[in-house]
């Protein structure tokens, strides 16, 4: 199993924790990692553009004028791409089918994806977060205690995201992300430089039915 040091605010090592090597020590799956990846970014994709067809123009179907002794072209309905008010043709219909992954391949693929942050040193431990007022430059110097820069997840606990001192201290801060277990996706991993987990985080990984976060 693999061991991390925990540390607090100011960077100081308080702790050794042991982590369950199904979520920070699984195989690496790069196929399994982009499919789930591809699954996220087009469940997040908005399908704007949706036109109508002929059957659900709301216009008369019956023949407008006779077919023959007019001169003109035979026509059946209004409703046709070439009158005004018409349908559209060939126009966008809007999301064809909604993706899905199954709820085991989408933990499988976040299983790897945070092992091999681990593997490359990206992943922090930290007791707590504790925040006593509304006040940026602390959330701040706790990253520089950590060396924590470029893009930042913090993954927090329930009650810990629901903080609104911790909420509006870090919401300011460029390039950091906080998200709440386990509502955070492959994308959230793969884009972060470094992630900041808090120990009561852990413990709810493994809520829920998942597997245990904490051994």
């Amino acid at each position: 199993m693999p061991t991390m040091a925990v540390n607090d605010m100011a960077g100081r090592k308080v702790d050794e924790i042991q982590l369950s090597e199904e979520w920070f020590a699984a195989p690496l799956h790069h196929d399994l990692i982009h499919q789930a990846l591809v699954t996220v970014d087009r469940r997040r994709k908005q399908y704007a553009g949706r036109t109508k067809t002929r059957s659900e123009i709301n216009l008369t179907k019956a023949k407008w004028y006779r077919q023959k002794g007019t001169g003109r072209a035979r026509h059946g309905a209004q409703s046709a791409p070439i009158f005004v008010g018409g349908s559209k043709a060939h126009g966008p219909r809007g999301q064809r089918r909604r993706v899905k992954l199954p709820k085991k391949m989408r933990r499988k693929a976040l299983q790897s994806a945070l092992s091999a942050q681990v593997a490359d040193g990206s992943v922090v431990i930290i007791d707590e977060i504790k925040v006593d007022e509304i006040r940026t430059k602390t959330v701040v110097a706790m990253l520089e205690n950590l060396v924590c820069d470029g893009n930042i997840l913090v993954l927090l606990s329930e009650d810990e995201y629901l903080d609104q001192y911790i909420y509006l201290s870090s919401r300011n801060i460029p390039h950091l992300a906080t998200r709440e277990v386990p509502h955070f996706s492959v994308r959230d991993v793969l884009w972060a430089n470094h992630i900041i987990i808090t120990r009561q985080a852990l413990a709810e990984m493994g809520a829920g039915g998942e597997a245990d976060a904490i051994a």
